[in-house]
């Protein structure tokens, strides 16, 4: 806005109206302002602004840039002296008109409204009240601001407070885990190994029984009845199949004691090149037991679907970690569906869905394999999906879960340079997709590559 262009539409109206730049030099005044300030507009334009106020110029030159920043109405205060030197009081509001071209200064345009002494000193109480309030409002919010921060940090500490103690709950357990592992292994070792020769003792045994009886056919009477007594033609079928069951059995809990020494994984590297596959297989064996019929679920069927794998360079352990929390989640969920579909069901018998989890694996490309873990239990609700990985957030009874299971799972999977995904529905349950980096030779050179 030009002076020109202010004075076509300012000198009709009733109010004092100042053109002011953003040094305080006044550029333009209406009829208005002339009488108010008792001089003509000629010796009104060029002068500075605080050279009419008996308020300090620093006040003036502050007001002025409130306005400037602003770029809104602004209620100031100020007293215009006449010539006579009479004070008269006056309450100014201040607006910024923007120029069109850059290279133009903004211009504040002032208007100003007479008041007598007492509106001018309550108005002046007024707006140091309100100065006071938004003072003391905005020392709240800093405060406010400052408990936050110091709550967030907190929150920080606790959780990797308790992040840890559950890290050294699993390693504990891993430890217990490797114990209990070498101490059944050396036992079951002995008594494996004895079998054999136990069966081949016995063979020799029943073939000199087979020879005594092609010599001697008809042996004495007291013979005769201990043979009928013993029932020695059961006896030899009997001892085979004694033998057979003993051998397969120390066979089982061999493999039981590999698969818990492959899951503890104590005794190897931090990181190493691991058969995927067979970490799965180590925490399927640990969770055995929960696969079989129980009085909380039916039983759980688990299909494998493995496609061809190369080897993946990370941390056995942790990952072993994070199969055992998704499938224990898994187990959870199927054992809780279950329930309550016994409960709405009349004859459960008849209308109930197996349980069933089904385990995936197959490679990406030439960078990543990717394992999915999917159950067809009643899903996650769609609207704490976002939740699901958070630290302490759990959908299981008070006492039944700490929250930390998948957020550590997802942490292990993003130090592996990883990534970790849940998609839930209610028609069909719940997946979650782990997808790890291969990492190839030349990027395996020391430890840890990530």
């Amino acid at each position: 806005m030009t002076p020109d262009q202010f004075l076509t539409f300012a000198q009709v109206l009733p109010e004092p109206l100042l053109l002011i730049n953003s040094t305080g030099e006044i550029l333009a005044v209406n009829q208005a302002a002339t009488k108010l300030f008792s001089k003509t507009s000629k010796a009104l334009i060029g002068q500075q602004l605080s050279e009419f106020v008996t308020d300090s110029p620093q006040k003036v030159s502050d007001y002025l840039r409130v306005c400037a920043q602003s770029r809104q109405m602004i209620l100031g205060a100020f007293t215009i002296h006449q010539a006579v030197g009479e004070g008269i009081p006056c309450r100014s509001q201040g607006a910024v008109i923007q120029p069109r071209s850059h290279d133009s200064p903004a211009i504040n345009l002032l208007r100003l409204e007479k008041r007598t002494s007492n509106e001018f000193v309550v108005l002046n109480q007024k707006i140091h009240a309100l100065s006071q309030e938004i003072q003391q409002r905005q020392r709240i919010q800093l405060e406010l601001a400052q408990s936050n921060e110091t709550l967030k940090h907190t929150l920080i500490k606790l959780q990797n407070a308790l992040e840890s103690v559950q890290k050294e709950k699993m390693s504990g357990l891993g430890q217990l885990v490797a114990g209990i592992a070498h101490e059944i292994n050396n036992p079951i070792t002995f008594i494996h190994g004895n079998l054999t020769y136990a069966s081949e003792y016995y063979d020799d045994l029943l073939n000199l029984i087979h020879l005594y009886q092609q010599e001697y056919p008809h042996p004495s009477k007291v013979i005769q009845e201990t043979i009928e007594t013993l029932e020695l033609d059961f006896l030899q079928k009997d001892i085979e199949n004694l033998l057979s069951s003993m051998m397969m059995g120390s066979q089982r809990i061999a493999e039981i004691v590999k698969s818990l020494r492959n899951f503890s994984r104590l005794d190897e590297a931090t990181f190493k090149l691991v058969d995927i596959h067979e970490g799965l297989e180590a925490t399927l064996m640990i969770l055995q037991s929960r696969f079989n019929p129980s009085t909380q679920c039916s039983g759980i069927e688990v299909i494998k679907e493995y496609g061809e794998l190369p080897l993946i360079y990370c941390s056995p352990g942790q990952i072993n970690q994070v199969f055992m929390n998704i499938l224990n989640n898994a187990i959870d969920a199927l054992e809780e569906a279950e329930k309550l579909q016994t409960e709405r069901s009349a004859s459960p018998e008849s209308s109930q869905n197996h349980c069933r989890i089904w385990i995936r694996t197959e490679q990406l490309s030439d960078r990543y394999i990717a394992i999915r873990i999917k159950d067809n239990g009643n899903g996650i609700p769609t609207h704490i999906h976002h939740q699901i990985f958070n630290p302490f957030f759990t959908t299981k009874p008070i006492g039944q879960g700490t929250g930390l299971g998948l957020s550590i799972s997802y942490q292990i999977i993003e130090s592996h340079h990883g990534r970790i995904n849940m998609m839930s529905d209610s028609a069909w349950g719940t997946e979650f997709s782990i997808e790890l980096p291969i990492v190839e030779e030349s990027d395996r050179n020391y430890g840890n590559p990530f």
